[in-house]
C-alpha cells in the first residue's frame, strides 16, 4: 500500500530537518562558537533531533539553560568535527560506543564518576558495558541503542522471505533493494550474512570475500541515500528492502501507516548505541552531569525513545516498564514489548551483535571498498 502523498512529505520535513545540519559536518570551520562563561548553554555535540524541544524542553525550563545542538550523522563526520573545532566548543558529545575509544585516546573526553548516573535503573546488560569502560576507567552512559538488519515493504515481502539477507539477491527485487551512505552497518550486515560472529574482526581473505560478495548485489540496487532519502524511498516504495537499518526508522514509517517492517534476520543484526560523554575542559560540567541524568532518567529515556527524527531503545529498564505501562502500541513498534520476543531477548540470545570499527584492517580499507561499491 502507498501513503498519502501529503503524509510522507510531512514526515519527511521532519527527518530533513532533523538531520539537516549534519549534512555540512564535514566542513572543519563550521563549529559552534564557545558560549559566553555567564551564558547558562550547553553545546552538545549529537546526532539528528536530540536537541528539539520534545527531547530537551523539560530540562531546559527547569534549569533555566539552552541546548545548543550541533548534529551529525556518523562517526567519522563527528571525529572530523570535533577534531575541527576549537577547544571549548562543546561540552558534551554523543557518539556510537566504537567512538567512545577514539575520543579518549585524543583526549577530547575525561573519565566520569559512574556513581552520579542512575545506572541502577538500567538492564544488568548496560550497568557496565564494556566500551564505555576503559583502563578501568568510566567515559560513557548508555542513553539509546537499537538495531541495523533490514528494513522491508510488508506489502510485498513476508517474514520468511527477510528471514535471511540473501532475500536482497531475489530476481524480483531488482532494482528494489536501497542502500544507506554510511559504510560501517551496511558492511556488519554483509559480514554477518557470510557467517562472521564478530563482523568487523576479519581476515584479510574473509575482507575479500566481503567485499566481492557485496559487490555482487550491485545490479540490485536502485540507489544510495542518506536517512531522509532511505525513510522516503520506503515510505514512497522507491525501494522494498534496505540493509543496515532498523526499528529506529521503521518504527516513524509505521506510525506514518506506511506498511514497513524491520527484521534481524537468521544471520542476527549489528547494535548502534548512542553515549553521553562529558568534554574534557569544559567549564560547566556540573551542569553536563545535571543533563545526562535528565537523558537516563525515565522521562528523558522516553523522549528519546520516542522522538520524531527516529525512534530509539534504551538501557533502562525501569523506562522500558514505563513505556510498556502508557504506551504498549509505541513498545510494539519498536521491539520493546515485554511480553514477547523482544531486543532485550536478542542480545541477549547473541542475535544482536555490538557494533566495532573494523579490527585487521584500517577503517580508510572500509570506506573505501564501500565507495568503489557505491561507483560500480
Amino acid at each position: 500500500m502507498n501513503g498519502s502523498n501529503g503524509g510522507s512529505k510531512i514526515t519527511r520535513r521532519k527527518f530533513v530537518q532533523a538531520s539537516g545540519a549534519a549534512a555540512g559536518a564535514l566542513a572543519l570551520g563550521a563549529y559552534i562558537r564557545p558560549a559566553r562563561s555567564q551564558e547558562r548553554v550547553l553545546n552538545w555535540l549529537t546526532y539528528p533531533g536530540h536537541g528539539a524541544a520534545e527531547v530537551v524542553g523539560p530540562f531546559e525550563e527547569k534549569f533555566g539553560v539552552k541546548i545548543r545542538a550541533k548534529e551529525y550523522s556518523g562517526g567519522e563526520q563527528m571525529l572530523a568535527l570535533i577534531h575541527g573545532s576549537p577547544r571549548g566548543s562543546f561540552d558534551l558529545v554523543t557518539s556510537d560506543a566504537p567512538y567512545v575509544e577514539k575520543l579518549r585516546q585524543a583526549g577530547f573526553i575525561e573519565p566520569m564518576d559512574p556513581s552520579r548516573y542512575p545506572l541502577d535503573q538500567f538492564w544488568p546488560d548496560f550497568q557496565k558495558w564494556p566500551q564505555h569502560w576503559l583502563d578501568g576507567d568510566f567515559y560513557a552512559v548508555m542513553t539509546s541503542w537499537g538495531f541495523n538488519g533490514l528494513a522491508y515493504n510488508a506489502n510485498v515481502l513476508s517474514e520468511s522471505d527477510v528471514s535471511s539477507y540473501r532475500v536482497m539477491w531475489q530476481e524480483d527485487l531488482k532494482g528494489k533493494v536501497g542502500m544507506r551512505q554510511w559504510y560501517l552497518p551496511v558492511m556488519g550486515c554483509f559480514s554477518l550474512h557470510l557467517g562472521h560472529k564478530e563482523p568487523y574482526n576479519v581476515s584479510d581473505a574473509q575482507f575479500a570475500k566481503l567485499k566481492e560478495t557485496m559487490f555482487s548485489v550491485k545490479p540490485q540496487v536502485k540507489g544510495f541515500w542518506d536517512f531522509a532519502g532511505v525513510f522516503d524511498s520506503l515510505a514512497n516504495e522507491v525501494a522494498y528492502v534496505v540493509p543496515g537499518t532498523g526499528d529506529w526508522m521503521t518504527g516513524l514509517l509505521q506510525r506514518d501507516g506506511h506498511p514497513i517492517r524491520s527484521a534481524t534476520t537468521n544471520e542476527g543484526a549489528v547494535m548502534w548505541t548512542e553515549s553521553a560523554s562529558i568534554v574534557s575542559g569544559t567549564q560547566r560540567e556540573q551542569l553536563c552531569q545535571e543533563f545526562i541524568r535528565y537523558l537516563t532518567s525515565t522521562e528523558g529515556q522516553i523522549r528519546l525513545m520516542t522522538k520524531s527524527s527516529y525512534m530509539a531503545s534504551g538501557p533502562s529498564q525501569k523506562a522500558w516498564e514505563e513505556l510498556n505501562a502508557k504506551q504498549p502500541q509505541v513498545a510494539e513498534m519498536i521491539n520493546m514489548d515485554l511480553d514477547s520476543n523482544n531486543l532485550m531477548d536478542m542480545l541477549r540470545k547473541g542475535h544482536i551483535v555490538p557494533r566495532k570499527l573494523p579490527a585487521q584492517q584500517s577503517v580508510e580499507a572500509w570506506q573505501q571498498a564501500y565507495t568503489e561499491f557505491q561507483n560500480l
